[in-house]
């Protein structure tokens, strides 16, 4: 595949993009990790791990890229740090991943394939490019993802930006609550440690947000002892906006905008189609705040994005 790398390595960039030897972008906020975008082969799907706040703590799981650290809950080992997957594309899962069971032949891989763009500065930008991949090896879909990340002294954020295109065969997307832009957050912001979710309605905890519709869900909590506000906020502009929330007290904080059948129960089943050649693109943003931020300050943040994210996309 033909591959254009763009690479900024300026030691005075706010935002430095280092590719590694190991598969991986680390990306810095001035010497400060923020985030790492893993994409190896030996991975089921590209992924951010691990995602920091402000202050250099990890807000979301190590496991199961990392064992052993201390009141870490172990369950779910396909819930790794940040992804952008789906339960259920005709009949092939491409959230969890196992092998073949009996009649089912597994479930399906997102590979990456190139990166378009790689850029330091003011902002950092990622473009890069994947394949939705069956167990028998068909390339159901085409994927180009673009990430701009942005950091202030108080708060770090990551735009993401998937346009997923059909090929040959019209695609489907059968609803279930399993999916889409997914993060599993750290233990310590668990609804039984210190975490509980907000979003714009008002609503709060899982009881309140879950399988609701909603423009941002906030996870507002502590980590060792720092108030911390993990939000993920849906753009207008993206597919099935504004999305349906899979939000779980045990730390699974998910925006899934196709699982109207599981969150709605008696409802007609959605089943989001692409034509062959017919893309759909999914934009969200995922802001890492010190402090607990309230609904008047989500608020603003979400005018933020829409505002911020529209001055980017003129831009490209």
């Amino acid at each position: 595949m033909f591959q254009v790398t763009v690479m900024i390595h300026a030691s005075d960039s706010k935002i430095q993009l280092i590719r590694t030897q190991d598969a991986s972008v680390d990306v810095l906020v001035g010497s400060k990790l923020l985030t790492s975008y893993h994409f190896g082969l030996g991975l089921h799907k590209p992924i951010f791990h691990p995602l920091k706040a402000p202050n250099g703590k990890s807000v979301t799981r190590g496991f199961p890229m990392e064992f052993g650290i201390p009141g870490e809950h172990t369950d779910h080992w396909h819930h790794e740090g940040v992804s952008f997957t789906y339960g259920d594309v005709d009949g092939i899962d491409f959230w969890a991943k196992y092998g073949p069971r009996g009649d089912n032949p597994g479930s399906g891989k997102i590979r990456h394939t190139g990166f378009t763009r790689i850029e330091s500065g003011e902002v950092g930008r990622l473009t890069s490019t994947a394949d939705w991949i069956t167990p028998v090896g068909k390339v159901v879909l085409r994927q180009e993802a673009d990430f701009t990340f942005r950091a202030e002294s108080d708060w770090q954020a990551i735009d993401l930006s998937f346009v997923l295109t059909a090929q040959k065969e019209k695609v489907t997307f059968r609803d279930t609550k399993e999916g889409m832009m997914a993060l599993r957050l750290a233990s310590q912001l668990r609804e039984d440690k210190s975490g509980r979710y907000l979003n714009a309605a008002g609503k709060e905890a899982e009881a309140g947000v879950w399988g609701k519709r909603s423009a941002w869900v906030a996870l507002r909590g502590t980590i060792n002892g720092e108030g911390v506000t993990v939000a993920l906020i849906n753009h207008p502009e993206s597919a099935g906006y504004p999305t349906y929330w899979h939000a779980r007290g045990y730390g699974l904080f998910s925006a899934n905008p196709f699982g109207r059948k599981d969150f709605e129960k008696g409802s007609v089943p959605l089943n989001f189609s692409l034509e062959p050649g017919r893309s759909a693109n999914f934009r969200y943003r995922i802001l890492v705040h010190s402090g607990k931020l309230t609904l008047q300050e989500m608020e603003r943040q979400f005018q933020n994005y829409v505002e911020t994210s529209s001055k980017s996309h003129e831009q490209k």
